[in-house]
């Protein structure tokens, strides 16, 4: 094991030896600040593009994907293409001025990293220990909600961005949906 890996098995392999000590969290190599994702303690995000814009960039987010579906473990998905908010998000956490490539992986609240890493866990077999205590999806489920796309086109304006307002007789920008006129599927997301 080598660099990163190495660096996080130690992290997770030190809860074992020693409960009471103060955990070290995974950390950026631009900042001495722990990367946590407040609000997942309890679950597996990713952020990730579904856009085929990049080919590299697409296949590692398939990848990433497909892996920690093989361990059928609940996935926050977080598609930065078809939300604004969740590329906000990842900025605020990682920093804007860090240049992270998708996809980017928090396991428990805690930054793990991205394609090549969790490549790396997988082949060596760290990656379920990680996913220790994830909750675990039932087998061959999909949403029937969004068919596991995670977003559905919003039930106000009907994915257009626009309704009309009956008491002022005009057309306004609807405030449910997002840029792309689209929700979170009320079924799935957490």
């Amino acid at each position: 094991m080598v660099g990163k890996v190495k660096k996080l098995y130690s992290i997770f392999d030190s809860r074992k030896e020693n409960p009471r000590s103060s955990i070290p969290k995974p950390q950026s190599k631009h900042s001495s600040k722990p990367l946590l994702l407040a609000g997942t303690e309890d679950r597996v995000v990713i952020y990730f593009t579904s856009i085929r814009g990049i080919r590299r960039t697409f296949e590692d987010c398939y990848t990433v994907k497909m892996i920690l579906g093989s361990y059928r473990v609940k996935v926050d998905e977080r598609d930065v293409s078809m939300h604004m908010a969740y590329r906000k998000e990842l900025q605020n956490v990682v920093g804007e001025k860090n240049n992270h490539t998708l996809p980017q992986v928090f396991i428990k609240g805690k930054y793990i990293g991205g394609a090549e890493l969790i490549k790396q866990l997988n082949e060596i077999g760290e990656l379920p220990k990680l996913l220790r205590g994830v909750p675990l999806r039932p087998i061959g489920y999909i949403c029937e909600g969004c068919g596991d796309v995670r977003f559905v086109p919003c039930s106000n304006c009907d994915g257009s961005r626009k309704f009309f307002d009956e008491d002022e007789g005009q057309v306004r920008r609807c405030l449910i949906c997002n840029e792309n006129g689209l929700i979170r599927c009320t079924l799935c997301s957490t």
